[in-house]
């Protein structure tokens, strides 16, 4: 329900100032679908990695070092940190930061966001948002799909997508910044990006319980293995500096260090309630973690109107 205090936009709930967008209704999920989840991915996943651990170096050593990694995080999620969610922060978001703006139209008083139909619909829940917000209509674009979990087809296939719901009229250019580069890199492709909100957007490829840490008991085999293979496509929808929190009553701005800006995503899985921030530097190990599948770095990935 829609809240109707005049003070803020109509797209906002009042009482925490998240974007008021549909939960989707998922796919039906056949019986191959559960036996596949439920029987056959617990007990060959784990099998898998035990047996390249035990006999490729390179890959014990990246799950050791992706296991640390999502362990620090159950002990410390950004969950449960001042900044996840906070009221304050989101109404600066929505309000003060540009990028942000360019998700919603207030010409119609609509967030151009949607959620993931099912897991595995990241990808393209993100191309679909990104694509909104540069002002094409969700009719026009093609509906959300399973895949789209790799930066290169997904940077080919989101280009390819404008051009044909503009009959040519539009066309991108994306660029690949992977978790490899330094931290000072990662973060200048943040602020750069961020200041041409008329033109550029940023999705993240990152590994999310990097952030959360593991779900449940983190031996059971699903949330182990999801723990280190979960990765995840969202938005960059901007950032809060120090600078941005003009408030001179605000708490807020003495939290914010200059080099770790916090960074707002929208997490198009709706169990984690919209936008959210996390800080960059945070942001930047998640997207630093190799993906055990391919053993190459996560990515943020810049895409450009031409």
């Amino acid at each position: 329900k829609k809240q109707t205090d005049t003070n803020n936009p109509p797209y906002l709930h009042s009482t925490s100032s998240q974007l008021i967008v549909s939960h989707p209704i998922p796919p039906a999920k056949t019986l191959n679908h559960y036996f596949l989840i439920y029987a056959i991915f617990p007990v060959l996943a784990p099998a898998f990695i035990a047996f390249k651990s035990i006999t490729n170096s390179d890959f014990r050593k990246t799950s050791f070092s992706l296991y640390s990694l999502v362990s620090g995080a159950t002990a410390n999620p950004i969950t449960k940190e001042w900044y996840f969610q906070d009221k304050e922060l989101l109404d600066i978001l929505w309000s003060k930061v540009p990028s942000a703006k360019c998700y919603v139209d207030d010409a119609i008083g609509e967030p151009r966001l949607e959620y993931q139909l099912s897991e595995g619909y990241c990808g393209s829940a993100t191309q679909r948002c990104i694509l909104r917000s540069f002002g094409l209509s969700p009719e026009s674009i093609p509906a959300q799909k399973n895949g789209e979990t790799k930066p290169g087809p997904w940077c080919e296939h989101v280009c390819q997508m404008a051009k044909e719901a503009t009959e040519g009229n539009m066309e991108l250019e994306t660029t690949i910044v992977g978790g490899d580069v330094d931290y000072y890199k990662f973060l200048e492709t943040l602020r750069e990006t961020a200041k041409e909100p008329e033109k550029s957007r940023i999705a993240v490829n990152f590994l999310r319980p990097a952030l959360t840490g593991f779900s449940g008991f983190r031996f059971f085999p699903m949330n182990f293995i999801l723990g280190l293979l979960g990765g995840h496509f969202s938005p960059v929808l901007g950032l809060i500096e120090n600078d941005t929190v003009d408030q001179p009553s605000s708490s807020i701005r003495e939290k914010i260090e200059g080099d770790n800006p916090l960074v707002a995503i929208w997490d198009t899985n709706h169990k984690y309630g919209g936008a959210y921030f996390v800080p960059a530097k945070r942001l930047y190990e998640s997207v630093k973690a190799l993906d055990l599948s391919s053993n190459k770095n996560r990515a943020l990935i810049v895409v450009k109107k031409k």
